[in-house]
């Protein structure tokens, strides 16, 4: 267990559903100011009560909660909302086919099914079409598993899903999930997540049998009868995340099985049965803390499973960092320090030509909030000045993060969305390269300003190798910069001189006191 979840307690298995993360974590999604400002603002607990007297955009809770389960092989999605709920979603259907494929899974389809509430269901109610809706799915399509979508629109109006899911519960061959992921009960987005593995985890995972999650004190050798319980005590699950490429869990199961650990990667691109074992692990082990911290909180409590939150394992110190505080819930700390030092030599001497181009440039990082401080950091390491961060929000798991940034006077910009804001404060800091969350680089090419972006699930940014490609890909890209110049000499952007002028924070509402 980390330190970072240290006096989290919630009532995992009891509540109908997961609590806002307003309720249990200390979080903002307003702040514009300094990195030492914010430390300070989340220390004295003001810039969680933050507000913003304007919001251009911001994410949608049911996508990031479908996100997760369009993954699951053999399941339906049932949306529970008006027509346009979740639609994004269906263009991710082909590349879950291509995840699936490059897993050695069945490439199986997605299959969505949309309740279409009307205004007549708003006044009357939708829970009679949800019910025709699971009904179909069951007869249609004979899934493992139905997971029930619940927007903002049933949450308004009071369907109550879970007792239709109890009372169908046994007419179904099925297990009926229910997600509540009404987006108005929170400002943040990530709370999605939080309601998709409560919904997942209460009605997928199985009860397991109890394992041994020891190894022998001595280190010596395991007897015969002994092998099959140190398997399951060195049996890890390496949680996954939307944004985790095949080749980035690739590279941290090769670093986990080369101390000595049996990997598996999931819950996302797993089956049903795959899911009901999560259980079984001896150590949960996350690569996201923003994704994952409720996760591991709720298999901590039905089944005991120990569990690492610490940090994203993004360049060389980060990587090394979480490394550690895996090797010793399993006392491999010397393995560990073995690979560590093996792998950062080799890295160090790839990096040294492609340090001679990164060196003196500027760069800002805009995304989730430890991808980009862990992101900044590797390449503050690099020789290049860190000028501002764009997290779509801050909490806890992150102030640990900031002391990695060397200049304390960075800029950081805390926005769900929010691209008008962030590109008034880009031009001003006019950074050498920007690195950031997909879709913004559509805005910030337009300043002229060349882009890498945060993710993508085609590359590898994770570990040693990932650390690697993070780095040539900035240099390539700084090497030649005539296409942003182009871009930003033929498509402005669509703000007026005076807009530019303004300050970044003006639509921040400061908490008094």
């Amino acid at each position: 267990m980390s330190k970072l979840t240290e006096g989290l307690t919630y009532d995992y298995l009891g509540a109908e559903a997961a609590p806002t993360r307003e309720e249990r974590l200390e979080v903002t999604y307003a702040f514009c100011g300094s990195c030492d400002g914010l430390k300070k603002g989340m220390g004295q607990g003001c810039t969680k009560y933050n507000s913003r007297k304007f919001a251009q955009g911001g994410g949608c809770q049911l996508n990031l909660a479908l996100g997760i389960a369009r993954t699951f092989q053999n399941v339906v999605i049932v949306v529970h909302g008006p027509l346009g709920c979740a639609s994004n979603n269906l263009a991710r259907a082909g590349y879950n086919r291509t995840f699936r494929v490059l897993k050695n899974k069945p490439a199986s389809e997605n299959i969505w099914i949309h309740t279409n509430l009307d205004e007549n269901d708003v006044i009357g109610g939708g829970v009679a079409k949800l019910r025709e809706a699971i009904l179909y799915a069951e007869k249609e399509y004979h899934p493992e598993a139905i997971v029930v979508g619940n927007s903002c629109v049933p949450g308004i109006i009071g369907d109550d899903i879970d007792s239709l899911i109890n009372e169908l519960g046994e007419q179904l061959s099925a297990k009926v999930v229910p997600i509540h992921c009404e987006g108005f009960k929170s400002r943040f987005v990530a709370s999605g997540y939080d309601s998709a593995y409560h919904g997942v985890l209460k009605k997928m995972v199985d009860p397991v049998a109890p394992y041994e999650r020891s190894v022998p004190e001595d280190g010596g050798a395991v007897s015969a009868k002994d092998r099959e319980k140190l398997l399951h005590s060195r049996t890890v699950n390496l949680l996954n995340v939307g944004s985790t490429s095949f080749g980035d869990e690739a590279e941290l199961s090769r670093l986990l099985q080369a101390i000595g650990l049996n990997v598996r990667v999931m819950p996302l691109y797993s089956s049903v049965d795959e899911i009901s074992r999560m259980g079984e692990a001896a150590l949960n082990i996350s690569i996201c803390a923003t994704h994952d911290d409720y996760l591991v909180g709720h298999l901590k409590e039905r089944f005991g499973s120990e569990y690492v939150v610490d940090t994203l394992p993004i360049g060389i110190k980060n990587t090394g960092q979480w490394l550690r505080a895996i090797a010793r819930v399993f006392k491999l700390e010397e393995e560990v320090e073995h690979l560590i030092a093996l792998e950062t030599a080799q890295l160090e001497q790839a990096l040294e030509p492609l340090k001679k181009v990164l060196k003196g440039k500027t760069i800002f990082v805009g995304g989730g909030e430890t991808r980009i401080f862990t992101t900044a950091e590797f390449y503050q390491s690099l020789g290049m000045k860190v000028l501002g961060l764009k997290p779509h929000n801050f909490d806890r798991f992150a102030v640990p993060m900031i002391d990695d940034i060397t200049d304390q006077e960075a800029i950081v910009d805390v926005a769900p969305g929010q691209p008008a804001e962030e590109v008034v404060l880009l031009n001003k800091l006019r950074p050498d390269i920007y690195v950031g969350h997909v879709g913004a680089n559509a805005w910030v090419m337009k300043l002229g300003i060349p882009t890498v972006p945060l993710f993508g699930q085609a590359f590898n940014y994770m570990g040693y190798s990932g650390a690697f490609e993070l780095a040539r890909k900035a240099a390539r890209t700084l090497q030649n910069t005539t296409f942003s110049k182009k871009i930003a000499a033929n498509l402005p952007l669509p703000f007026k001189p005076a807009w530019f002028e303004s300050s970044p924070s003006e639509n921040i509402k400061q908490a008094q006191g």
